[in-house]
């Protein structure tokens, strides 16, 4: 199941945050964005990644006027390579359609950098 964070998603959300960001990740700070996404105060979307109520990853993506820039997606690392990417990406072209599709990739993260391509996404290095 894919769909927009609730409530319910945070500790789940921020233990996967914290895996992916690793030992510089600022837990409060990423609760903080949580808090506003699900609460609708900033322009961001936060996207949760589910199957049998178990959190595979995530994705946020800030929404600019027709234009989305992912800025994190996280798929925990044995489920990667199991077709969970391309139903993020449908998902995110489904709810903005004609819009066009960024993401911020890691100048050392080649994988994440092809996947987004291919998607038809223009990568901006970070």
């Amino acid at each position: 199941m894919i769909r927009y964070f609730e409530n319910r998603d945070k500790y789940g959300i921020l233990e996967l945050a914290a895996q992916y960001n690793g030992d510089d990740f600022d837990l409060g700070t990423f609760a903080g964005k949580f808090d506003d996404i699900v609460n609708r105060t900033v322009s961001d979307i936060g996207i949760a990644i589910l199957h049998a109520g178990e959190y595979l990853g995530y994705c946020t993506a800030y929404v600019q006027e027709n234009k989305i820039i992912v800025n994190e997606l996280y798929i925990k690392p044995e489920f990667q390579k199991k077709k969970v990417a391309p139903q993020v990406f449908d998902f995110i072209e489904q709810q903005f359609p004609g819009y066009s599709y960024q993401a911020i990739v890691p100048e050392n993260n080649e994988i994440a950098q092809k996947v987004f391509s291919r998607r038809g996404y223009d990568i901006i290095i970070l």
